[in-house]
């Protein structure tokens, strides 16, 4: 047995994989284990899977395979600063410490992280090579063209090659700094999206512009060859010397500075993306000729990170010269770890190659899969309320249901994809032909830009009967682009037609419009017996109940976080957004049927008691609220019950309630911006550690309280996950803003009531979690205030505090004499009352923490006050109610 490693590292997307006797036994990426997106660093964690996956110790490797030559890297970063020299200062001092801490030291890096176990040789494979071995050798091909084209690798930013039996030969390259793909990354960071991530959005953009400024990229950026060669014009361009990938100059030519992010996208925008993908498909297309003509293939085979641009792949199959191609699933940097296990054990080695009627690379489903025991015992372990369907048949058949009554399901099923695709084992689905469904699922699950598009997964015979390919094609890992049929299409009216930028999304265009691009496109995955098992399976029973073989399929993860790994991802992805349905191995989750949405229902005004003392229940009654104890009658305005009623102190001159009140009606705080959504209120509130921490510890069906609550933005933002969550404040003004934001966007486990934080219109032991963020210094009894909160907070619930200085740091003694008084347990401050604990960057907010000393109170206080910590204005408090 010979087994092979493969590693890519410290550059973007790390990842490793094992080929054992040649055959692709387990890869993975990094990300999907450390929750990291695009994680560079070493994959410690995707190389302890693969081990495991083939029952392996690291002594076990014979080889181990590095994707690129870090010293070939160094000596372009050296010449390149050289030659733009003292320019390219800042990024050369910026860069240098990774490549003398650890690029120029992968071999004690790599022993490093297998343990220093590991006694055998380390090989390193030049990064077009470990490309190029990547889209060959997994191919169904004998023989073929190799066309690799990335942002650069050493040197290399584009190479073209053949392939024959198990060899492979590298005939012609391009040299930084020109680059497709850097040339394309720019135009990422103009139109205000991330290098190395953002491409793909930039692409979905596209449809919705005019290329009108195609003729200036073409005619001052890049001098175009015959055979797709072409110079750059660096003055348009900062790469090579600065920390940004576009000049003054390209800025000038396209009318502006860069698009911040998160701004508004203008018409513009979408010009400019549809013009350089215009641009870019030429390039594709006229080297996908050349290497044709060159190398005399009919077949040809694609990695490196532009050959992701499905739109371009579409082209070269229809429009191209090959009569079919195969593109690696993991073709960025990631499939590297892949190529270059395969290149030692083909090239270097000199083992035989049998080219197999699928591919070798099954499916592509090369990571983790968890047995139903397991599955289980996690579920047990978090109280999910779930169903057990051992028969698969009645298991498909009950989700191709929710799938046709517009549900939205996760799906998490055997081996986890290796690339970024999700091919039907982590995969978020819903139906095709309902025209709400991209919005839906954009907005409200993958909170993410409204006009990103979503691929048709499709039973692969059924493909060509709804889109414009042959078939004979195959597009199992969702990497090729093709137009809807003709006879499936809904033609605009010429008023529609004249419809621009993001209102193009409005009209429906195909029978399948949650999957038709506005251009009438789609980005195809065909589904087959071979490679998808219980996916195909889910189809068939689609297909069914409806006569449609086409469901929709994009990742099963949210806008921010790698695609889903273990259950406990999934089922977190599944309470934080609005999927319905989470069909986890045999085990059904339903949305419907948790404890936080059965409540839902009474969670308006039903619950709510009379706030001036008689303890009696208030009843609806059309738009006001009566008593049932003494019949007091109470407005609500807005959908805001308007419950506040004066404490015994209120209008003593001490008491500041009113002061406090009338300040906060005359400027409700915060606020929020005209163009808010639910993805910005979730990306504003992830950049709070507060909130984050928060969101992070209260865990899902909870019930929360946030008293002081403002405008609502934190309540809103923990209700978008499945929880009840109730904002109280004494302004009627700052509720509006909440409320209004709430309707909105339809956020139905969320209310908003007017109240006292002395009279408040609940019962006790009400509420898993209760919040009372920098409220009490703002009223005469602090002590008395807080009193009142913990006999809402249940048995086994927290309640979460913060004072200014005057009642916090110099007084942390009287604090926690509160909690005392209380009979609350203290788990943590923030900042810590000791030396040693975490904090809100590394710590579970939930998580118990000492008291510590009085002396050890008093020097981590003073350390606060000398060091300037961000949060030296205020202290919080967690405190935990026992449990009975």
């Amino acid at each position: 047995m010979t087994a092979i490693l493969g590693i890519s590292a410290f550059y973007h997307d790390s990842a490793a994989a094992l080929v054992v006797d040649g055959k692709i036994v387990a890869a993975a990426q990094e990300e999907r284990f450390t929750r990291k997106k695009y994680d560079e660093d070493f994959p410690v964690r995707s190389i302890r899977y693969c081990l495991e996956e083939a029952g392996l110790k690291p002594e076990d490797v014979d080889y181990i395979g590095f994707y690129d030559k870090p010293f070939l890297k160094f000596d372009r970063l050296i010449q390149t600063y050289l030659s733009y020299a003292p320019q390219g200062f800042r990024s050369f001092e910026k860069a240098l410490p990774i490549w003398l801490n650890k690029k120029l030291h992968l071999t004690r890096e790599m022993n490093a992280g297998l343990g220093h176990t590991y006694k055998k040789r380390f090989i390193f494979a030049q990064h077009h090579e470990s490309h190029a071995a990547s889209a060959f050798y997994p191919s169904p091909f004998e023989e073929a063209a190799i066309l690799t084209l990335d942002g650069v690798g050493e040197w290399a930013t584009a190479s073209l090659g053949r392939g024959r039996g198990n060899r492979i030969e590298m005939l012609q390259q391009q040299h930084f700094p020109h680059s497709l793909g850097l040339l394309y990354s720019a135009f990422t960071y103009y139109c205000g999206f991330t290098v190395n991530s953002g491409e793909y959005k930039l692409m979905g953009l596209a449809p919705y512009g005019i290329p009108k400024y195609a003729d200036l990229i073409r005619k001052h950026l890049i001098d175009l060859k015959d055979d797709g060669s072409f110079r750059m014009d660096m003055s348009y361009f900062n790469y090579c010397q600065g920390l940004t990938m576009t000049s003054d100059k390209f800025h000038r030519l396209f009318g502006g500075p860069p698009r911040e992010a998160d701004t508004l996208i203008e018409e513009r925008h979408m010009d400019v993306a549809a013009s350089i993908q215009k641009v870019t498909e030429e390039i594709i297309l006229l080297t996908a000729r050349h290497a044709h003509a060159l190398t005399g293939m009919r077949k040809l085979c694609l990695a490196g990170g532009v050959a992701l641009n499905c739109v371009a792949n579409g082209r070269i199959l229809r429009e191209g010269p090959f009569e079919e191609i195969w593109i690696q699933p993991a073709a960025g940097d990631a499939g590297g770890a892949l190529g270059v296990a395969l290149f030692v054990w083909h090239q270097l080695l000199g083992k035989p190659r049998v080219a197999q009627r699928c591919d070798s690379q099954q499916g592509s489903l090369l990571g983790p899969e968890f047995p139903a025991g397991e599955i289980r015992r996690f579920l047990d372990s978090v109280n999910a309320v779930y169903e057990c369907i051992d028969d698969e048949t009645e298991l498909v058949r009950r989700v191709a249901g929710e799938i046709a009554r517009g549900g939205v399901i996760g799906w998490f099923q055997g081996r986890m994809e290796f690339g970024p695709r999700a091919l039907g084992s982590r995969s978020i689905i819903g139906d095709a032909r309902n025209s709400a469904m991209q919005k839906v699922v954009n907005v409200k699950v993958k909170f993410r830009e409204g006009f990103r598009p979503f691929a048709p997964a499709v039973l692969r015979e059924a493909a060509s009967g709804y889109f414009d390919i042959d078939e004979s094609v195959e597009s199992p890992y969702m990497l090729l682009v093709a137009p809807v049929s003709k006879d499936r299409t809904v033609p605009l009216s010429s008023q529609q037609a004249q419809v621009s930028g993001i209102d193009k999304l409005q009209f429906v265009r195909s029978e399948i419009p949650a999957v038709t691009h506005v251009d009438y496109s789609a980005r195809v995955q065909t589904v087959d017996p071979d490679r998808h098992g219980l996916y195909r399976k889910l189809i068939c029973a689609f297909f069914q109940e409806t006569g449609c073989p086409v469901i929709l399929n994009t990742s099963f993860n949210l806008g921010w976080d790698p695609i889903v790994c273990t259950p406990r991802e999934a089922y977190a992805t599944f309470m934080a957004s609005d999927i319905d349905v989470l069909c986890m191995g045999p085990f059904l989750i339903t949305k419907r049927n948790q404890p936080t949405s059965l409540s839902v229902a009474g969670h308006s005004t039903e619950s709510l008691y009379c706030p001036c003392g008689c303890g009696g229940a208030l009843q609806r009654d059309e738009d006001r609220l009566i008593s049932a104890g003494c019949g007091r009658v109470f407005a609500v305005t807005a959908g805001i019950p308007q419950l506040y009623w004066p404490h015994d102190s209120a209008g003593d001159p001490g008491d500041v309630t009113e002061r406090v009140k009338a300040f906060y009606e005359e400027t409700p705080f915060p606020n929020y911006n005209d163009h808010d959504s639910v993805r910005s209120l979730i990306e504003k509130s992830r950049k709070g550690l507060y909130a984050r921490a928060l969101d992070a510890a209260i865990p899902y069906n909870s019930s929360v309280l946030e008293v002081g609550c403002g405008t609502g933005q934190l309540a809103n933002f923990l209700g978008i996950s499945c929880r009840l969550v109730t904002g109280a404040d004494l302004c009627l003004n700052s509720l509006r803003l909440a409320n209004e934001f709430r309707c909105k966007h339809n956020l139905e486990r969320v209310r908003f009531l007017q109240a006292n934080l002395f009279r408040l219109p609940f019962q006790p032991e009400e509420f898993d979690v209760v919040l009372c963020n920098g409220v009490l210094h703002h009223t005469s009894d602090p002590r008395g205030g807080f009193r009142g909160l913990v006999p809402l907070v249940r048995p086994g619930g927290h309640i979460v505090i913060s004072l200014c200085n005057s009642w916090g740091r110099t007084a942390t003694g009287e604090v926690l004499e509160w909690f005392d008084e209380a009979g609350l347990e203290f788990v943590r401050a923030i900042p810590s009352l000791t030396w040693d604990a975490s904090d809100l960057n590394n710590g579970d907010l939930f998580k118990p923490s000492g008291a510590g000393t009085a002396l050890s109170r008093f020097s981590a206080q003073m350390k606060q006050i000398v060091t300037g910590d961000r949060e030296r204005d205020v202290f919080m408090m967690v405190g935990r109610r026992p449990e009975k």
